[in-house]
């Protein structure tokens, strides 16, 4: 049985930016909508706990807008580019809903940036403001 994620209602209605600290200097700690925010406290928990045949359902246009390319990199394909998880093998444990055919630009883009990344190229250290 895959498992469903509404990005709008079990993350962030508006998902935005790349890093925790794209607010350093203003009266907001951290970005909780950001990239790294979705990839570490959502999506690798996800995709760690699938069983073999599962797959990770994302419902892109429940209460979401739209989305940013600098969310979608550092959210989708920082899973590649930190060695989480080779893109091939991510790319066949995830899919995408939408029923705004204009998501469908959102469900390329991801699967472009996932392909695009290099596997572990770069060690994560987390921007998050403790």
């Amino acid at each position: 049985m895959n498992i469903d994620f509404d990005i709008g209602e079990q993350f962030s209605k508006d998902p935005t930016g790349r890093f925790y600290n794209e607010y350093k200097g203003t009266k907001m700690k951290n970005n909780l909508s950001s990239g790294e925010a979705f990839r570490e406290e959502k999506l690798r928990g996800l995709l760690n706990n699938l069983n073999a045949n599962q797959k990770i359902n994302f419902i892109l246009d429940n209460d979401v807008e739209a989305y940013g390319s600098s969310f979608l990199v550092e959210g989708f394909a920082g899973i590649v580019k930190y060695g989480y998880m080779e893109a091939d093998s991510m790319l066949g444990k995830i899919k995408f809903t939408y029923t705004d055919q204009d998501f469908e630009f959102y469900e390329n883009k991801i699967k472009q940036y996932i392909k695009e990344a290099k596997f572990n190229c770069k060690e994560y250290e987390s921007t998050k403001d403790e």
